[in-house]
């Protein structure tokens, strides 16, 4: 029997290609102020996944850090209401929450039993319309959060990246600026109570519900959340990228005491709305999105100068970046550096190999499956699409052009849009 199983273990499991997904249907509802809720029902489900979304992020922000101090105070106080009475409310109803601020977005996640729902729904309104701010509690968070900078500030990885979006976007860029001590410090009251006023309102939030969501649940949904005054949409402004083309694209950034250098390396590029998105995916995947790409292989397993080494694309509403970012030894710091554009020149003059293409889509496939594992993650998948206002068979597009991708489509991207000297170079440490 132990030598049966020992030969099963040798034996590759036969593959199965993704040809179609099965999400769950989005059920679509607008409350009475005209808040737009798109849900995932699941009857069977006892928890339910609240997301109050917010066009909110340090985007739209008048000043540094708002954005973040605001949504991270709406749970320290509302009218009649304390933060210490809010907490024992959420911790008895066995709720749980975050509070995720972003470059476009605010969102506040909360899950609770189904049970729970006619004591956090009102709780939510409250949130939503009453918050207070006290003084003390914006004290101890800025406490908080200059401690927290102050620390990162001290990691070659975070002023890499730091350093890198600056000089790609222009310091006062909203996806280009990052945080200071002093802009904590000059963060006051006013300046979060004005911003809750202009951006917490029915005409920039959408709610995305997953779990149990019959019709009481709408019911108390409409008559909680659905009294959030509304206010005509926040104008979408657009911020030209302020770096000029003469700039230096190669920048070092001397850092005493410290035994490794942060890198990245990078460009502007775009989000998930360029009808190349997809492939180019595929292309980042094979040169450093999982563990078995190039950059992997090279950097880390043959030549050993990094414990991770990785190259990803982020989206944002108005733009996007492609980035490599990497942590070594300060001493091998140029090598790591050679040894990173020597791969991405090797996709620009060589062919990626049928068999290893057809290894990172099966990978890609797999990830994909992940992402519908769940009707939490589902949810996601869903809030993506409408962030973006993709068509609502985006993910079946997206398995049918994976799939559909070749060698010669990515080595033509590899020149297109991955090109060495486009590429900017920040080094810290």
């Amino acid at each position: 029997m132990q030598k049966q199983i020992m030969s099963y273990r040798s034996i590759q499991p036969p593959l199965h290609p993704v040809s179609a997904l099965n999400p769950l249907p989005v059920m679509l509802h607008t409350l009475k102020n005209s808040i737009a809720v798109m849900g995932l029902n699941d009857p069977n489900m006892a928890l339910i996944r609240l997301d109050v979304q917010l066009k909110a992020g340090s985007y739209f922000q008048q000043k540094p850090a708002v954005s973040q101090a605001t949504l991270k105070l709406i749970t320290e106080g509302v009218q009649d209401v304390s933060a210490q009475q809010i907490a024992e409310t959420l911790d008895y109803a066995g709720a749980y929450f975050e509070a995720v601020p972003d470059r476009d977005f605010a969102t506040f996640s909360i899950y609770f039993p189904k049970e729970a729902q006619p004591t956090i729904l009102p709780l939510l309104e409250k949130m939503f319309t009453q918050a207070v701010f006290p003084e003390e509690k914006l004290t101890v968070l800025k406490k908080n959060m200059k401690k927290n900078l102050v620390i990162n500030m001290e990691k070659t990885a975070y002023l890499a990246h730091a350093h890198f979006i600056a000089h790609v976007f222009g310091e006062q860029h909203p996806y280009g600026s990052s945080l200071t001590p002093e802009n904590i410090d000059n963060l006051v009251r006013k300046d979060i109570v004005s911003f809750y006023q202009q951006r917490f309102h029915a005409g920039n939030i959408r709610l995305f519900v997953a779990g149990n969501i019959d019709d009481s649940f709408l019911h108390l949904l409409d008559n909680t959340l659905g009294n959030i005054p509304y206010k005509e949409p926040n104008k979408q402004e657009h911020y030209e990228p302020q770096r000029q083309s003469g700039q230096d694209k190669i920048i070092h950034i001397e850092k005493e005491n410290t035994v490794q250098s942060g890198i990245c390396i990078g460009k502007r590029l775009f989000n998930y709305t360029h009808s190349d998105w997809i492939a180019v995916s595929v292309l980042n995947t094979v040169l450093g999105g999982y563990f078995g790409s190039h950059l992997m292989t090279n950097i880390r397993e043959d030549k050993g100068l990094t414990y991770g080494i990785y190259s990803k694309l982020t989206a944002f509403l108005q733009d996007g970046l492609f980035l490599i970012r990497a942590d070594v030894n300060k001493n091998h710091r140029q090598q790591a550096v050679d040894e990173i554009f020597k791969e991405l020149a090797l996709l620009s003059y060589s062919r990626i190999p049928e068999k290893e293409l057809r290894l990172v889509k099966n990978y890609l496939s797999g990830a994909l499956l992940r992402h519908f594992d769940g009707i939490f993650s589902q949810t996601d998948r869903v809030a993506l699409i409408a962030n973006y206002n993709l068509p609502s068979d985006y993910w079946q597009h997206y398995v049918q052009t994976i799939e559909a991708v070749d060698t010669d489509t990515l080595f033509g991207l590899a020149n297109t849009c991955l090109q060495s000297d486009s590429m900017t170079t920040v080094t810290v440490g």
